[in-house]
């Protein structure tokens, strides 16, 4: 089974690269990128274009990345609140029932 895998994937790797390289090749007009602010240099479309996905797959990593670290830290929180109520409760369960 491992083996059908990786046979699978290097297959997947083979025909992405292909459509790479043939993207790469059929989009070849040079293209400027005005960003209102600054222009940029006239470069391939595909480099454009990829460009873009990588900076777009960058951004919703980071996003991601921050939004996890928010969530860990309001876990943390609700663990130390947690065990503060159960502390809290064993304390008084315990001095009710002393006579």
């Amino acid at each position: 089974m491992g083996l059908l895998k990786k046979i699978l994937f290097l297959l997947f790797l083979m025909v992405l690269l292909a459509y790479g390289a043939l993207f790469a090749v059929e989009n070849d007009t040079p293209v400027p990128l005005d960003l209102l602010i600054m222009k940029l240099p006239e470069l391939r479309l595909s480099l454009w274009l990829v460009a873009a996905f990588i900076a777009g797959g960058l951004s919703g990593l980071i996003i991601c990345a921050l939004k996890l670290l928010q969530s860990k830290g309001q876990y943390q929180l609700v663990c130390r609140k947690l065990a503060k109520a159960e502390k809290e409760l064993n304390q008084l369960r315990s001095n009710s029932l002393k006579p």
